[in-house]
């Protein structure tokens, strides 16, 4: 599964095998009145922030600045959309559903194919 990418190089995986990429899970949606935006797993950071910039808000995935004052960005995660390996799709916050939301925290890829997740702006 190939999100947004981190590199600019074409061709660089980590497989040999079957290649996903989630390109076409670009939906964004900001929420103002909870301060939250929910962000598709294609998306790089640069398409999030020209998003939010008409809103004057941001996020904290990408700015290491922030960090000392925000945390890092899976620190202002605030739920997942997910495909679970029955196909099953499930969203998932602290509230839902504690231990599947630490374990995505941890390791996203590991769980579930991301579809999109929800964070919280600044």
């Amino acid at each position: 599964m190939k999100g947004g990418g981190r590199t600019a190089h074409r061709g660089f995986s980590s497989t040999s095998g079957v290649h996903i990429t989630m390109s076409r899970f670009s939906n964004m949606t900001y929420y103002e009145v909870n301060q939250t935006v929910d962000i598709g797993a294609g998306l790089t950071w640069d398409d999030v922030y020209k998003f939010l910039q008409p809103y004057c808000v941001s996020v904290v995935g990408g700015r290491v600045w922030k960090t000392n004052q925000f945390g890092l960005a899976i620190d202002t995660v605030e739920g997942y959309e997910i495909v679970l390996p029955n196909g099953a799709i499930q969203s998932v916050t602290a509230d839902t559903n504690e231990d599947l939301f630490f374990a995505l925290r941890v390791s996203p890829s590991t769980f579930s194919d991301l579809l999109f997740f929800s964070s919280y702006v600044t």
